[in-house]
């Protein structure tokens, strides 16, 4: 009997390509770009939301799976994820970062019990300020509608996942309420810190530098005193969004385009003739 699951659809790796190894569990706008590019760099494969956008995992569901998984946290419909469900989605990767994965930090500690937690956090009000320039703006775009209908498979999920990441930190109050969301900032931390032991937590500000971090991991700094990454700071996330709306626009409207210019240029060059 098949199932209507999106998660039951991603074929499982087994055994599985490699070891699940860091969940860096601070929520969005809490560093999670900057930790998303430290931890790759320290040799990890690591996923942030925008690795469920890579065309590769479009393909597979993965928006489509966390929307799913988020629909039943927030919404109570359909059916819970497990363990296996989420190290599905995660298969190909030994560390994460980023909502939606934040949203299941209980979940991923139990899933991965051998990974090390790292949790980045942030005063309350500025972390309120960060998200109303990167998910507000850009729940807000009145381009939704035509980017849906563009890529049926990929952009209703992304807007989905985002506006439930929001309502599970807002519950049991709207998405869109800015007072609701402060006060979740110190209640995840709690929750994470709730969840691990002290020695297999590593509460980290990237201020602090390479040396804590690769301490705690048990890794080398990168070579040639390379300094600690700092990306994704202010409006940086809306204008990824924006780069990969232009890129999905480009893709799928390419060939139609390619075919007006040379329907153009040829139209031109025969009234000259």
């Amino acid at each position: 009997m098949s199932s209507d699951r999106a998660v039951d659809k991603i074929p499982a790796i087994k055994p599985r390509p490699v070891e699940m190894q860091v969940l860096c569990l601070g929520l969005s706008r809490t560093a999670t770009m900057t930790m998303y590019t430290a931890v790759n760099k320290l040799g990890y494969r690591s996923y942030h939301f925008t690795e469920s956008v890579q065309p590769q995992n479009i393909k597979l569901g993965h928006v489509k799976c966390w929307a799913e998984a988020l629909r039943y946290k927030v919404l109570g419909k359909g059916e819970p994820y497990g363990p296996a469900d989420f190290d599905k989605i995660l298969q190909e990767y030994s560390a994460v970062t980023d909502m939606p994965c934040a949203n299941f930090a209980k979940e991923l500690v139990e899933a991965f019990p051998n990974a090390k937690v790292i949790l980045t956090q942030r005063d309350p009000e500025s972390w309120v300020k960060s998200v109303e320039t990167s998910f507000y703006t850009i729940l807000s775009w009145r381009l939704w509608p035509f980017m849906k209908w563009l890529s049926p498979e990929g952009w209703p999920y992304v807007e989905e996942t985002l506006q439930l990441g929001l309502a599970d930190w807002t519950a049991p109050n709207d998405w869109r309420d800015r007072k609701a969301l402060a006060k979740y900032m110190p209640t995840h931390v709690a929750h994470v810190r709730s969840l691990v032991k002290p020695e297999n937590l590593l509460e980290f500000h990237p201020r602090d530098g390479w040396e804590p971090l690769c301490r705690f991991l048990g890794k080398e700094p990168p070579a040639g005193n390379e300094p600690f990454p700092y990306v994704n700071k202010g409006d940086n996330a809306a204008n990824i969004f924006r780069v990969a709306v232009a890129f999905s626009l480009v893709k799928i409207l390419g060939p139609y385009l390619l075919v007006t210019v040379v329907a153009v240029v040829a139209w031109r060059w025969a009234v000259r003739v």
